[in-house]
């Protein structure tokens, strides 16, 4: 409720042309500055401009909705922020807060819609970071298969099972407590990255058809590995990544920004 609150009380504070919140010191200020035909609505003493209401419905982001509903809910929106204010709410500390801090967000929102919204990038730039990202991405999916352990000595018993001629998916079945067990241990097809490090790296170093020789520890146990088969990934053409490329450098300099705005500033944290 009071985040609801402080979003009206904000919506209000940026769109209308509001008074002080000391309603005793409330004035009529801004009225000689609006032409009388540009005026939309008065409520008490704040005016709503018609100006304000384009603002305001252009913030709405619903060009469909008739003028009169937008102005009737700017109406409704000035008169509760008045009664917050009558009630002292905008003198509570926490709304003052929220209310700071939705006005830090707007700007912090503005400033970088102003510095990034219309920015663009060559050909070059974006083909660079095409190669950037395909030459770091994986080039291979795995298909395998493990038995999960709670302990290194169960894992070292697999492994010595399937020595003895055991068969690797009946063992999964019987003695495994992953999740894949009942499947034989089948995790299917994935890309390294999607399993934990010891787990991806233990399988980049197998070749088709590879069982584990010891046993390899997560967080989740140990693990013992069948590596069934692994394929080439297809690399996605430039122009499939156009899009994504522009975001992903536009995020690099929005972060080198704030970082280059960090080094000038003073931070001290305790």
């Amino acid at each position: 409720m009071h985040r609801l609150l402080a979003l009206v009380v904000t919506l209000s504070v940026f769109i209308l042309t509001a008074c002080n919140e000391d309603t005793s010191s409330t004035t009529n200020s801004n009225t000689a500055n609006i032409p009388a035909d540009q005026i939309a609505a008065t409520v008490n003493s704040t005016v709503i401009s018609k100006d304000d209401l384009k603002q305001f419905k252009e913030l709405k982001g619903n060009p469909q909705v008739p003028d009169d509903k937008i102005l009737d809910e700017m109406i409704a929106t000035e008169l509760l922020r008045e009664e917050a204010i009558k009630a002292g709410i905008a003198d509570k500390k926490d709304v003052r807060y929220q209310i700071r801090l939705q006005e830090s967000e707007v700007l912090a929102r503005l400033l970088m819609r102003e510095k990034f919204g219309s920015i663009s990038f060559s050909e070059e730039q974006l083909k660079a970071a095409y190669d950037t990202q395909i030459n770091d991405s994986e080039s291979r999916e795995f298909k395998a298969r493990h038995v999960l352990l709670k302990t290194e000595d169960e894992a070292k018993a697999v492994i010595e099972a399937l020595r003895n001629g055991g068969n690797f998916i009946a063992l999964a079945k019987e003695r495994s407590t992953g999740p894949s067990g009942p499947n034989g241990g089948d995790l299917g097809w994935f890309q390294a990255s999607r399993m934990v490090p010891p787990f991806a790296s233990a399988v980049k170093l197998m070749n088709k058809g590879d069982v584990s020789v010891a046993p390899v520890q997560t967080d989740f146990g140990f693990h013992v590995i069948k590596l069934d088969d692994t394929r080439e990934l297809e690399k996605p053409s430039f122009e499939s990544k156009r899009d994504e490329l522009q975001q992903s450098l536009i995020r690099e300099a929005i972060n080198s920004y704030i970082q280059e705005v960090q080094s000038a500033a003073t931070i001290n944290k305790s």
